[in-house]
């Protein structure tokens, strides 16, 4: 049966995406021992997995959710210990706030005024990615040995997946393609994480954004090659 051309449009798509992301949560939660469908986890879960589809899906609306999801998971990885986590999701929160100006904003400020306004899908330069790698490097050496002496749990591998989500989420707040490759990354690295601290809902919750992720990248890129390669447009002289 044909949808109504409401429903296939933008709001159809999120409450279908809502309504499937519900089904799946609910379906993990009635698997798993009860102490693990905390229902703060259950929100957080909900409300993380909607947002990086719209993100994935180049809405903005999507940080909204995010910033929600961001609190929400604060308080969830502050009773497992991952402390590290706490902080960034902290950082999550404030500069999700942030990139709700930068998305609606060109690179020049301007306010956005139809999608015309909007920040453009990029790339990130071979400089900046060396400047990356190598600020990467040195916060995870000293972000690792800060949660070995404050006894984290999994130091080693929770300063790594920490720097890269936030080098990740930098780029992501300039709608950078590149972004959606480190998160790829970093989804791979955290789910056998959260399982060995119990938390194997949020860990279910990373496989779909790793699927997200590749959809992501795949939407990104396809809409900066659109950018990138349309012919410019030249007038035509009035004069024949």
């Amino acid at each position: 049966m044909a949808l109504p051309s409401a429903a296939r449009g933008p709001i159809g798509s999120i409450l279908a995406g809502a309504a499937s992301l519900l089904l799946l949560v609910s379906s993990l939660a009635g698997r798993l021992p009860a102490e693990l469908g905390d229902s703060l986890e259950v929100v957080a879960v909900l409300t993380g997995a909607w947002s990086v589809w719209l993100l994935a899906s180049n809405r903005v609306t999507g940080w909204w959710l995010a910033v929600v999801s961001n609190a929400l998971f604060g308080v969830v990885f502050f009773r497992v210990e991952l402390f590290a986590e706490v902080g960034i999701q902290l950082f999550y929160g404030v500069t999700g706030l942030q990139a709700i100006w930068l998305w609606r904003h060109d690179s020049g400020g301007a306010p956005k005024t139809g999608s015309t306004r909007e920040r453009p899908v990029g790339r990130v330069s071979p400089r900046l990615w060396i400047i990356a790698l190598v600020a990467g490097l040195l916060a995870w050496v000293l972000l690792r040995h800060l949660l070995q002496e404050i006894g984290g749990a999994a130091p080693t591998w929770d300063a790594l997946t920490t720097v890269l989500s936030l080098i990740a989420h930098l780029f992501l707040m300039w709608r950078l393609v590149d972004s959606w490759i480190l998160w790829i990354v970093v989804d791979l690295i955290y789910m056998p994480l959260y399982i060995s601290r119990g938390l194997e809902l949020t860990a279910g919750l990373y496989f779909v954004f790793l699927l997200l992720s590749i959809a992501g990248l795949r939407r990104f890129y396809r809409e900066w090659r659109q950018r990138t390669s349309a012919p410019t447009t030249t007038l035509a002289s009035p004069h024949r």
